[in-house]
């Protein structure tokens, strides 16, 4: 299923990466190579773009201890008002294919520049 080709759908895009990532499903091979395609993406909602930073920075790689630091880890780089329940509350794998949501966000996000 492909979001249509507008902001919203971008936004949709980078939710569905960030609970995926936020859940630390995958190996960490997988998580790095999602970090090295997004190096250069803008993301359109500013609280996404925290959330992303703040995976980018903690390096756990079990996904209890990820899902732990999250919080904290945005709230050192100052932002300690994210709700934390929709990245957080999820541990179902995601629908589509991390990498296909990747390829769409930059291909949709290259569009929208």
């Amino acid at each position: 299923m492909s979001h249509s080709a507008d902001p919203q759908g971008i936004l949709e895009l980078e939710t569905a990466l960030l609970l995926y990532l936020c859940g630390g499903a995958g190996p960490i091979a997988l998580r790095k190579n999602i970090e090295r395609e997004l190096a250069g993406h803008i993301w359109r909602s500013p609280e996404h773009g925290v959330v992303y930073q703040a995976l980018s920075r903690i390096r756990e790689q079990d996904s209890a201890s990820l899902r732990e630091q999250l919080p904290s880890q945005a709230t050192r780089m100052g932002f300690p008002d994210i709700d934390w329940t929709q990245y957080l509350s999820s541990s179902e794998p995601p629908a589509r294919n991390p990498e296909d949501i990747v390829r769409e966000l930059i291909s949709e996000s290259a569009k929208h520049s």
